[in-house]
């Protein structure tokens, strides 16, 4: 079996999670699988769970002589359910195969046309534009969520309000990108934020918020370098904070990743089932695949993989490098390093720059306009005589 094949593991992840199955069939149909077989599984699950019938790898198997299916048996099904990397992105393994199905019937109207022994030409082109549309309209049968005007202000305004992970930073699905110089102080500043929102504490102007189940996946530090960093910063979370932090942040220390490849992407996911964060802060970016992301085809991947672990409905946090130009005025420019997708991609981007005066005092300049307003401190000290490694500079 093939251990890359998103059709057997969308069969896998409705074995193991049947709750995933509209997630599914708002991307993909049977009519999409390569192997019709499955595609004969996936009908037969749906009318399952129509039915009311419990969906797992007993009832598909008993059911498989009943739908026609041959050449699959207990065995197949067990091996799909556990290689699945995780049922949690069990749509987008779906929408894979969806976009398969398309490329397949591209090739072979393609094929058709270029052997074609057709002596009417008007015809043959006629034919080729009919099956091109067809082809076009089952690109784009997704399930619609199109509404009046009245109805989207048909829901009450309290619902509006944000959900936050981090009161006045940070609300679900929000996603921020931190740049700077190497050696600059991201690092800390980052698991500054993670520690003391773990704690219960407002990372700048720590006062007493709700304590945020916090996920770091870190694939540049080891376990020895998270204990020297954040030794002091957890004893004082604790002593300032509502609870220890220990008990709310889990850590991850991991080896460069490759975050496109989907058992990679799946190996995360399976954290984040373990963990149940609020909060993750994974990276840094560049760590996150093995190549350099010099331009739109090398982030798109990437960038996707991140998405569908924000869709998670965590606040996501991640360190890039900033790029090695510099300003006019002599100023090193801000916006990550590589491709200019990286720069739409987060809600906010910021970045750290020594201001001109010096003396620990940092500017955190946003080298992307906010998607909506955020109370991140325009400037931030980091010195021996304060509590915090950073903290927001009095008087910015």
């Amino acid at each position: 079996m093939d251990p890359l094949n998103p059709e057997q593991y969308v069969i896998g992840a409705l074995m193991m999670r049947p709750a995933v199955l509209p997630d599914v069939v708002a991307e993909c149909s049977p009519d999409d699988f390569a192997d019709s077989r499955l595609g004969a599984i996936l009908e037969g699950i749906v009318r399952l769970v129509a039915e009311h019938t419990p969906v797992d790898i007993v009832t598909v198997g008993d059911h498989l002589a009943a739908w026609d299916v041959r050449g699959i048996d207990f065995a197949h099904l067990s091996a799909w359910s556990t290689s699945v990397p995780t049922a949690a992105n069990a749509g987008y393994y779906a929408r894979m195969i969806h976009n398969a199905a398309l490329t397949r019937g591209l090739r072979n109207l393609g094929g058709r046309i270029m052997d074609s022994q057709s002596g009417d030409v008007v015809d043959e082109i006629s034919r080729a534009i009919a099956e091109l549309q067809a082809l076009r309209e089952r690109g784009s049968s997704r399930r619609s969520n199109l509404i009046t005007l009245r109805e989207l202000l048909a829901v009450p305004e309290q619902e509006d309000e944000p959900d936050w992970v981090v009161h006045g930073l940070l609300e679900r699905r929000d996603r921020l990108m931190l740049t700077g110089s190497e050696g600059g102080g991201k690092s800390t500043l980052l698991r500054q934020i993670a520690v003391l929102s773990a704690a219960g504490l407002h990372p700048f102007e720590h006062y007493h918020t709700r304590p945020v189940r916090t996920l770091v996946v870190d694939a540049e530090n080891s376990q020895r370098q998270w204990r020297r960093a954040v030794r002091y910063i957890a004893q004082k979370a604790h002593q300032y904070g509502t609870v220890d932090p220990q008990d709310m942040l889990q850590l991850e220390c991991t080896p460069r990743m490759d975050l496109t490849r989907a058992e990679t992407l799946g190996y995360v996911h399976r954290l984040i089932d373990e963990a149940k964060p609020e909060l993750l802060l994974i990276g840094p970016l560049y760590r996150l695949t093995p190549r350099a992301i010099k331009d739109d085809d090398d982030a798109a991947p990437l960038l996707a993989a991140l998405d569908s672990l924000r869709e998670r409905g965590v606040a996501m946090l991640i360190e890039a490098h900033a790029g090695h130009s510099t300003s006019a005025g002599g100023e090193r420019d801000l916006r990550p390093r590589g491709s200019s997708a990286l720069l739409g991609w987060p809600e906010f981007g910021l970045g750290l720059r020594r201001h001109r005066e010096g003396r620990g005092r940092f500017q955190l300049v946003r080298w992307r306009g906010d998607r909506e307003a955020r109370d991140f401190p325009p400037q931030v000290s980091r010195g021996e005589h304060q509590i915090w490694p950073w903290e927001r500079h009095v008087g910015a």
